[in-house]
Formats: structure tokens, C-alpha cells, sequence
């Protein structure tokens, strides 16, 4: 079983968000949707999916500009 770390990318550092992430969706209003194993699921706004890194397990979700 493959599962990942999604961190948020702000101010030059990367902050964990879910450890043990089984999945991430994409909703149709950019709405980042991540399932996790054992925590709650996490809804997250105003980020993009910046970087997947298959070897490391991890996904960086950074800030979208304001418009």
C-alpha cells in the first residue's frame, strides 16, 4: 500500500498537513479533497497540487496567487 505525506508550501517552508494520505481529488471548484487512513478527511481551498515526488511519498500543495 502507497501511502503519501501532503505538506502545504508557505513562506519558503513546508508544513505537514496529513501524515498517512490514501488519496487526493480535485473538485471541479479546485477544492483540494485528501482521504486519509486513520484522521479525519481534509477539504483545502485556495492551494494547487505544486508537486507529487513518487520516490519521497509526498505531495506539495502551494498557494494560489490572489487574484
Amino acid at each position: 500500500m502507497c501511502l503519501s505525506k501532503v505538506y502545504l508550501r508557505e513562506d519558503g517552508g513546508d508544513n505537514l498537513v496529513v501524515e498517512e494520505a490514501t488519496g487526493i481529488n480535485v473538485d471541479s471548484d479546485g477544492t483540494i479533497e485528501i482521504s486519509s487512513m486513520f484522521d479525519e478527511n481534509k477539504s483545502i481551498r485556495n492551494y494547487f497540487i505544486k508537486e507529487v515526488d513518487f520516490i519521497k511519498s509526498c505531495t506539495i500543495l502551494g498557494r494560489k496567487a490572489d487574484i
